[in-house]
């Protein structure tokens, strides 16, 4: 059986993939990355500028609360809450 993916949402006349879950973070050459699992994809094991994940700011916030010795959460995480 094959999986296909699910198609992209347009936000903003952007294409966005919905995400399942956040599964790392980590400081890279001073930014802010994240590894996440795409809702309908295999296994992604790239690292994304947290900017690019500011439509899942509930991931991100439920993230850092449970892995509070994890790098910083973004800086701008209650602005993209509030959005």
């Amino acid at each position: 059986q094959i999986n296909v993916p699910p198609e992209p949402i347009e936000i903003e006349g952007e294409n966005e993939w919905e995400i399942e879950e956040v599964l790392a973070s980590r400081i890279n050459r001073g930014k802010l990355q994240y590894r996440v699992k795409w809702l309908g994809f295999d296994d992604d094991f790239s690292w994304y500028p947290a900017r690019n994940l500011k439509g899942s700011p509930h991931l991100l916030r439920e993230f850092h609360i449970a892995n509070p010795t994890k790098p910083r959460r973004p800086k701008r995480l209650n602005d993209w809450l509030e959005a």
